[in-house]
């Protein structure tokens, strides 16, 4: 068989078939706020706490490595995405390469990962905002959803935007933590450099669950499906891009946080003993924080898991207003 003959026989199927997910356009600031806002959600607050036993260098070895694996996996997802001529999230590329067996195996898993995530935030969102305003947790939880549903309802470029401003604003607030602590009660390096190996593998899955941007690979790959080479280029670059400001991010708060307080005292939520240790003007940024980065992490996996849903159950367009409310409500009724 020739040369010519087995280059045809390679190329893959174009699907023509008009998607039900409408195209739209991501800049790239957008798309690296998109990736951290995802990642630094409920993960991060609990990393310090998790970490405490097994000491901050067992974190810092879990961040690289996972950090880069993921990385490698998501740019995988993400010229695979852009490879695809149909717009599809992961349940629909997962039918068209693996088949509908392998689609619903990858659906639930999406589901099972974001309801638990996005439950997590509704919970933690309350509490934030009942220490902030002394209101009823649950009254907190509904006050959270607002701008969290109401995003999520305007679609992927509101969320872009609005994901670029709240994430600058969050790292605003961990700058200001973090300087605090080191210029206000000092970093001690014998809260830092202990290692406990029994203690690694709880740790590795928190950092796990951490990098939760992976599942949004094919909603960011959505920002980039034009005609442009140029804009194309730019998602493995935000890609790499947002994954090492993730992993700094990641490793930077658990280490000002234990370098303060010491694994001792310790608080399962990091801002809370954050806060206590440098002093009563901290609690507003130290909450402040956390309910950003719930809210950020809530857009991205709720964005992504509403398409999901769209794609999966074959709906006729995620713009359908019958569709949109079933799949936003899935998202943000269930948590």
């Amino acid at each position: 068989m020739s040369g010519s003959n087995l280059a045809e026989k390679h190329v893959p199927e174009i699907d023509e078939e008009e998607s039900a997910l409408t195209r739209t356009s991501l800049t790239l600031m957008e798309v690296i706020a998109l990736i951290v806002g995802t990642n630094i959600g409920a993960g991060v607050l609990s990393l310090a706490y998790g970490t405490k036993n097994a000491g901050w260098p067992v974190l810092l070895f879990w961040i690289l490595l996972t950090g880069t694996l993921t990385t490698i996996m998501m740019l995988y997802v993400a010229e695979t995405t852009l490879r695809t001529r149909k717009d599809l999230q992961l349940s629909g590329l997962t039918a068209k390469y693996v088949g509908k067996t392998g689609s619903w195996i990858m659906f639930i898993s999406v589901a099972i990962n974001a309801l638990g995530a996005m439950t997590a935030y509704a919970s933690g969102s309350g509490e934030v905002l009942s220490e902030l305003f002394n209101l009823p947790p649950f009254v907190g939880s509904l006050l959270f959803f607002i701008p969290a549903a109401g995003v999520i309802w305007l679609g992927l470029k509101v969320a872009g935007i609005s994901g670029r401003v709240v994430t600058i604003g969050m790292l605003v607030l961990v700058a200001i933590l973090v300087i605090a602590s080191i210029v206000g009660p000092k970093i001690q390096a014998e809260f830092i450099l202990y290692t406990d190996l029994k203690f690694a593998i709880p740790v590795f899955s928190l950092v796990v669950f951490s990098f939760l941007a992976q599942y949004i690979v094919p909603e960011l790959a959505r920002g980039y499906a034009t005609d442009s080479k140029k804009d194309i280029k730019n998602l493995p670059k935000a890609i790499i891009f947002g994954m090492l400001i993730t992993g700094f991010l990641l490793a930077l708060i658990p280490f000002a946080a234990l370098g303060i307080i010491g694994p001792d005292d310790m608080t399962e939520v990091v801002t809370i003993a954050w806060a206590d240790a440098l002093g009563q003007w901290a609690f507003f940024i130290a909450n402040g924080f956390a309910l950003l980065a719930m809210l950020t992490s809530f857009w991205g996996i709720g964005q992504s898991f509403m398409t999901n849903i769209i794609d999966q159950f074959k709906f006729t367009s995620e713009w359908d207003i019958k569709s949109r409310l079933i799949s936003v409500g899935v998202v943000t009724i269930t948590p």
